[in-house]
């Protein structure tokens, strides 16, 4: 029997063609796991990339996903053969780091299966290829049962372990190993400890330090280092260099083929690549001792080294997106690194800046320089280099730089002539409109070239939202923007423009014919809206509650939201609506908007807040992505949301973002949670509270 016939015997037993996999059939299977061992690394590659595109897309686990495991695990146990280490980061992968116990149908069965090879993953920290050996030890996290005994045997293998990345991901499995257990061996600490003091290798003593930091309990505990001797360590390492790994020298054309292409980018130039995740794990070391992590990374920004800066400017980016704190000083730091020139620093920083809205303000002098004294558009494969205005694409529309999103975002008027610039363009960028909305009033000066794009825009291409993000624009301009109405009537009638057209001049009685129309329409995001111009323009409510009777008769939660929203706004209600509301207010919601929006109409309708109080209180417990219309609500409730202040107080004393998480990342997360914080603000002086 050949290696092959040994390896896959029973695989083309199995019915694959039944399985489904995140793209359709999961008929590919086999030939993917052929591949997984091709002597060809780019085949190799890219049979790995289907794996985790298709087979365990996104961490899922499908029947076909399980199918596969006892395959990769024969693949895993053979020593002579290509991509073991892959296989096994994969099989690490699908059997998941989580407590067994919190995973249910396919993703428990993975995990059985994988943690149900043990033996085979200890044998395997014996192995003779290093890389395997470190494989190795990502799979342990997953034998949830076998973690003690794992742990137990980790300080004999660095003992041995001659490899040093090995011995760094020995330190890193420790850790994580120990973190899922309920307490911490002392033991384990005063290894770190020992490690972190005397040994020789300096990027092992940072992992230790990491590691040791992370750990859970003995708050009273004397930190094993300070940030200054976390600093001197890292300059030492940075003075001495790190190796660097051989590029692949092939291609393929894969989602992981561009992720290791843009690793090896990364490390090219560079004397200590390695440092990169040492500050990334040290400052996420010290989770919510947010001071301690601006302090090593204003120290690594202050250097002359462009690679501490280029190091600490990620790991800027994934503080400032994930925890609270002050951090004027900081970004203001981050605009020195754009306006230091370094090529590999400017762009970095401002990544970091792009999506801060104005918390980026330290930084926006440096921004403005930058931007004042850079050309005005480029492609953007230069456009790193250049930190343009406009940022032309191969293909599709060009877009605002995120330099100029940044300014923009910030609120900085010197991004005004910028803008008009991008507004004047052909074609125009597809944000550019987008950028001017926050500016509101003080965009004026921009009206001719806004009219002129609002009447040249393309109005009947679905994808381009070019024309709708003008009318916003106009919108939040105001009756300064009042020029824009015969256009406006006269053009193609979406929901921003019935917006526009009553933010703009809600007494402009031209407007009737358009909102009348618009609010008998069935599409409930033309009558909606419609319906609240109508009723601003008027002053009558019979269309709005016209409208809002056809939202409660719909089936749609959506529409049921629309039309408590508009009740809510309305302030008034038939006996009917106000009877359905009730109900919506005590619907099982998971989510909980549904049942807040009916609450806050029933409130505006009724003035009575009993109802609304713990539905409130509720919903801010289920769904942290609802706290700012909850704590809005609090503050327009008053003393009579007394009840709030413990939630208030404890969502305002916490480090991390509300809408922080592991797993995702939103480019609103940072303005967004600044919101929240300041609406809690308000609501707890509202109710009486002490805002802090």
């Amino acid at each position: 029997m050949t290696v092959e016939e040994d390896l896959f015997a029973g695989l083309d037993e199995i019915r694959w063609g039944r399985m489904r996999h995140a793209y359709g059939s999961a008929a590919e299977v086999p030939g993917l796991l052929r591949d997984l061992i091709d002597p060809d690394p780019a085949v190799r590659e890219s049979a790995l990339d289907g794996m985790y595109g298709a087979v365990h897309h996104q961490g899922d686990v499908y029947p076909c996903t399980i199918a596969a495991i006892p395959f990769l695990l024969r693949i895993a146990e053979r020593p002579d053969l290509p991509g073991r280490p892959g296989v096994m980061e994969l099989l690490a992968s699908m059997g998941s780091a989580e407590d067994p116990t919190e995973l249910s149908g396919p993703y428990r069965k993975a995990n059985e299966a994988v943690a149900a090879a043990y033996p085979l993953w200890e044998r395997l920290l014996a192995d003779a290829d290093p890389r395997v050996r470190e494989a190795a030890l990502e799979v342990l996290p997953a034998c949830a049962r076998r973690r003690r005994e794992a742990l137990a045997r980790l300080a004999g293998r660095l003992v041995d372990e001659s490899d040093e990345h090995v011995r760094r991901a020995i330190v890193r499995t420790a850790g994580t190993l120990a973190r899922c257990e309920e307490g911490v061996d002392p033991a384990l600490r005063d290894w770190l400890a020992g490690i972190v003091a005397a040994e020789p290798d300096l990027q092992l003593r940072l992992v230790a330090l990491a590691e040791f930091a992370s750990l859970p309990g003995a708050p009273d505990e004397p930190p094993v280092a300070e940030v200054d001797e976390a600093l001197e360590l890292l300059a030492a390492v940075y003075g001495s260099g790190t190796g660097v790994t051989a590029p692949a020298g092939f291609e393929t054309g894969t989602l992981i083929g561009a992720v290791r292409r843009l690793r090896e980018q990364d490390d090219e130039g560079r004397r200590a690549p390695g440092a990169a995740a040492l500050v990334r794990g040290l400052s996420a070391s010290f989770g919510d001792r947010v001071d301690d992590r601006m302090r090593l990374l204003a120290g690594l920004l202050r250097s002359q080294d462009w690679e501490r800066h280029l190091d600490a400017l990620t790991a800027a980016g994934n503080l400032v997106d994930d925890w609270r704190g002050d951090y004027r000083e900081l970004i203001g730091l981050v605009g020195e690194r754009i306006g230091d020139g370094h090529p590999r620093t400017r762009p970095r920083a401002v990544g970091v800046l792009e999506h801060l809205g104005e918390l980026a303000a330290p930084a926006a002098d440096a921004l403005a320089a930058a931007l004042e004294s850079t050309t005005r558009r480029t492609s953007h494969t230069e456009a790193d280099a250049h930190l343009p205005w406009v940022i032309e694409r191969s293909h599709g529309l060009p877009t605002v730089s995120p330099a100029l999103r940044a300014l923009s975002g910030a609120g900085d008027p010197r991004a005004l002539p910028m803008l008009a610039w991008a507004l004047d363009r052909e074609p125009m960028p597809n944000d550019a409109g987008s950028c001017v909305i926050g500016f509101g009033p003080r965009a004026v000066p921009l009206l001719p070239l806004l009219l002129r794009r609002l009447r040249d825009l393309p109005a009947d291409d679905p994808h381009d939202h070019r024309r709708d993000s003008i009318v916003r624009a106009l919108a939040a301009i105001g009756p300064a923007a009042a020029e824009a109405l015969p256009d406006l009537l006269g053009g193609p009638v979406t929901p921003a423009v019935l917006v526009a057209l009553a933010a703009i001049d809600p007494d402009a009685g031209e407007c009737l014919p358009v909102l009348r129309q618009a609010v008998a329409t069935a599409d409930h995001r033309l009558a909606v809206p419609a319906a609240r111009a109508l009723w601003q323009v008027t002053g009558s409510a019979d269309a709005a509650l016209a409208v809002a009777n056809r939202c409660l008769d719909d089936d749609s939660t959506y529409a049921w939201r629309e039309a408590a929203g508009l009740l809510a706004e309305l302030g008034q209600a038939t006996q009917p609506q106000s009877t359905r509301l009730r109900r919506l207010a005590r619907r099982k919601d998971p989510h909980g908007w549904l049942v807040l929006s009916a609450a806050h109409a029933l409130w505006r309708i009724t003035g009575d807040p009993a109802p609304a109080l713990p539905v409130l209180e509720r919903v801010w417990a289920t769904n942290v992505h609802i706290r700012r219309r909850v704590a809005a609500l609090w503050a327009e409730l008053g003393p009579v949301a007394a009840g709030s202040v413990p939630l208030l107080t404890a969502e305002l004393g916490r480090a991390r973002r509300h809408n922080a998480r592991e797993d995702g990342y939103s480019t609103a997360q940072v303005t967004e949670d600044e919101t929240l914080l300041d609406r809690c603000r308000a609501a707890l002086t509202a109710v009486g509270g002490q805002a802090r």
